[in-house]
């Protein structure tokens, strides 16, 4: 039905607005994995450096402090 998919909808946007801070931290959290998921070091560079860009802009003090860790450890890390 149209209409539950729109209200449900709603409701999802509602709520993600309300826990916008909760919903980049998962977002955060998911989207890293993608720098495991690289076929190869250039790309994993890629994905790792925009993962610390985008967490160091999410305004969350603990994940742009996992951003600062990971950025000074990004040559062990992509080794």
């Amino acid at each position: 039905n149209l209409w539950k998919y729109i209200n449900t909808r709603k409701h999802l946007y509602k709520a993600l607005d309300i826990n916008r801070p909760l919903a980049t931290a998962c977002y955060l959290k998911e989207s890293l994995r993608r720098v495991w998921w690289q076929d190869d070091k250039q790309n994993a560079a890629i994905a790792l450096d925009d993962w610390i860009e985008q967490a160091r802009q999410s305004e969350l003090k603990p994940i742009e402090s996992i951003a600062g860790t990971l950025a000074r450890h990004r040559e062990g890390i992509l080794a």
